[in-house]
């Protein structure tokens, strides 16, 4: 972390909050992307089962977006609103329990009301954590911080590939296909979350019953201090949003590297498969376990490495262009040791770049403010799954084909690099203890 001398008080805050707050926040987001990417996995049977074609495909994975489009912002200021706590607990119980209504899907239409739904349900979970992050972690944790709590993504993706497929190969219970029972298994890992949101998640410092009141304080105190360098930190109007460039180009950087991210969840299973006429689905599922492997090892030290340095923007960029050029050689290699190669290194692209990202918002904005701003930041990315599936869907039956899906993936992560490294920053000095971090400029 970028701390020169940290106190004795700073040492043991710190260390309590991480270890109190990190480890239930990895295992909630674990549930969620294993919740998210399960229906690229049961696809590999379903679609075949309930005649669902490639384009309905596009479509349904597309439907998710909708709702979550829409409620994302309404959802993050009832969190600032009702609290932590019982918000995300909320969020996880009811995305669940549509989830687990999966299992009783029996064509498009049923599927395609249940996608829409669970995008309803589950939206502000994501923004959700980031702004929870800001009532417990001074701005210069932060790139650290956030890449330790997105160490949940290459741990569900590996694990939660082979999860998926196992289930599906070998969990036929009271005469159903294994793809139902990956929803109704994995609907009730969610509701078993909200549990653990309710009983363990703490709002604020002052409920965190471990730590002391000299902790508690530290934490306020430098919470505090950051507020003055804010561009807004109380009576932010939705409306307002709109005023913020700075936000809108975020918003946009996320967008299109999540057109590439979340296309590539759902995509890469049924690509893989296509590498070898000899990969069976459990196969593909251990192979996708290779860049959340290789991810979560570069992300261990690549957030820290932001902070140590306080730089954000290539911190940020240069995943993105890993990620762009991965796809490009997946996408023109005829060699399959060179595209699963290039599959792995597409797990640096697909998580580094998350902790620097999302450590830049909160140098900008606070409070309801910040809320409002994270939210919008990821409904565009809601817009993005949206139209990224939706458009791979046809490229998918085209001409182009697999070619085509890879390259217009590879497209969008370079788009994002450009906008990223472009970015007019400044210098945020807010640290007590004379730090300074890369912020953005309005």
């Amino acid at each position: 972390m970028s701390v020169v001398n940290p106190s004795a008080v700073e040492k043991s805050a710190m260390a309590k909050i991480i270890r109190h707050i990190i480890p239930l926040s990895i295992i909630l987001y674990i549930i969620n992307i294993i919740d998210r990417g399960n229906l690229g996995y049961a696809a590999l049977d379903m679609n075949k089962a309930l005649s669902i074609s490639p384009e309905a495909f596009g479509s349904l994975t597309a439907m998710f977006f909708v709702g979550y489009f829409f409620f994302e912002i309404p959802s993050n200021m009832l969190m600032h609103r009702t609290g932590a706590r019982l918000w995300l607990g909320r969020i996880m119980f009811t995305w669940g329990l549509v989830t687990c209504g999966m299992f009783w899907a029996q064509n498009f239409t049923h599927v395609a009301i249940l996608r829409i739904l669970l995008g309803i349900m589950e939206a502000g979970f994501f923004p959700g954590m980031m702004y929870y992050f800001t009532f417990f972690f001074p701005s210069r944790y932060r790139a650290g911080i956030i890449s330790m709590f997105f160490l949940a993504a290459p741990i569900a993706n590996s694990i939660g590939a082979p999860f998926a497929t196992q289930i599906m190969a070998n969990v036929h219970w009271l005469g159903h296909d294994g793809w139902r029972w990956v929803f109704m298994i994995e609907g009730l890992l969610a509701v078993a979350g909200a549990f653990l949101t309710w009983g363990y998640l703490k709002n604020s410092p002052d409920e965190a019953n471990w730590l002391n009141a000299e902790e508690k304080a530290w934490v306020k105190g430098e919470l505090a201090g950051e507020l003055a360098n804010k561009t807004e930190t109380e009576h932010f109007k939705l409306k307002d949003v709109f005023k913020y460039s700075t936000i809108w180009r975020l918003g946009f950087i996320y967008m299109f590297i999540q057109v590439t991210a979340q296309t590539f969840a759902f995509w890469t299973p049924t690509l893989v498969k296509e590498f070898s006429t000899s990969f069976s689905n459990t196969t593909v599922g251990w192979i996708m376990m290779m860049p959340g492997i290789l991810g979560a090892l570069f992300m261990l030290w690549w957030g820290p490495h932001s902070d140590r340095t306080n730089e954000r923007i290539w911190h940020a960029g240069i995943p993105m262009l890993i990620f762009a050029a991965a796809l490009g050689v997946i996408a023109f290699s005829d060699s399959i040791t060179v595209k699963l190669v290039a599959l792995a290194l597409t797990g640096i692209g697909n998580y580094a770049f998350y902790g620097p990202y999302w450590a830049i918002p909160s140098l900008y904005l606070s409070g309801e403010a910040l809320a409002i701003g994270l939210a919008l930041i990821n409904s565009l990315s809601s817009f993005a799954g949206f139209a990224g599936n939706l458009i791979i869907g046809y490229i998918k039956v085209s001409s182009f084909g697999s070619t085509g899906v890879l390259v217009f993936q590879l497209l969008c992560a370079a788009v994002s690099f450009f906008l990223v490294i472009t970015l007019k920053i400044k210098k945020d000095e807010s640290h007590s203890n004379g730090k300074t971090a890369t912020g953005v400029a309005k």
